[in-house]
C-alpha cells in the first residue's frame, strides 16, 4: 500500500484564493476531486474557528483591561472614602459642622454602586459573548455532522440574509 498524498491546506488555501478550480487543485496536489472538497471543507471550518477564537480572546482582553481599570477606580473611591470617614471623625470631636464631608461619602458610595453595576453588566456581556461563541461553534459541529454542503449552504444562506438586512434601512 502507498501513500497517500497529503493536501497542504497553507497551500490548497493560496489556491483557491488565487480561484483555482476543484479538478484543477486536485491535479496539483494528486488527488481526487472529493478530497479536494473534504480539504476545502476543513480548511473553513479551521478559519471559522480560529476567528471564533480570535475574537473570544479580544473580548476577554478587552475584558481583562476594563475590569483591571473598574478596580483602579474602585480602589481610590474607597481610599478617599476612608480619608471623608477620618475628616468626619475629626469635625466631631472638634464639634464642628460635617454635612459637607457627609455629602461627599454619599457621592462616593453612590459611585462605588454605579461601579459594581457596571462590573456586572461587563461580566454579563462576557459571558453572553462566550456562551455565543460556544453556541456557534456547536451549529457549525451539527451542521458538519449533516453531511456535506450542509454547512456551506446555511453559510450561504445566513450571508444572503445580512445582505438582505444591509439593503433594507427603516427610518
Amino acid at each position: 500500500m502507498g501513500m497517500t498524498p497529503k493536501i497542504d491546506y497553507l497551500q490548497l488555501d493560496q489556491l483557491v484564493r488565487q480561484g483555482k478550480r476543484t479538478g484543477e487543485i486536485a491535479k496539483f496536489f494528486g488527488v481526487t476531486s472529493g478530497a479536494v472538497s473534504q480539504a476545502k471543507h476543513r480548511l473553513k471550518n479551521m478559519v471559522v474557528k480560529t476567528m471564533a477564537l480570535e475574537k473570544g480572546a479580544q473580548v476577554v482582553q478587552e475584558h481583562l483591561d476594563v475590569m483591571a481599570q473598574l478596580r483602579k477606580i474602585n480602589r481610590a473611591i474607597n481610599e478617599e472614602l476612608d480619608r471623608a470617614k477620618v475628616r468626619i471623625d475629626i469635625a466631631e470631636t472638634e464639634g464642628k459642622d460635617t454635612n459637607r464631608i457627609q455629602e461627599t461619602v454619599a457621592k462616593l458610595s453612590s459611585e462605588i454602586r454605579q461601579q459594581l453595576l457596571l462590573q456586572l453588566q461587563i461580566v454579563e456581556m462576557w459571558f453572553d459573548a462566550k456562551r455565543y461563541a460556544e453556541f456557534q461553534s456547536d451549529v457549525l459541529e451539527v451542521l458538519e455532522s449533516m453531511g456535506p454542503g450542509a454547512q456551506n449552504e446555511a453559510i450561504r444562506r445566513l450571508k444572503q440574509k445580512q445582505l438582505l438586512r444591509g439593503l433594507v434601512s427603516i427610518d
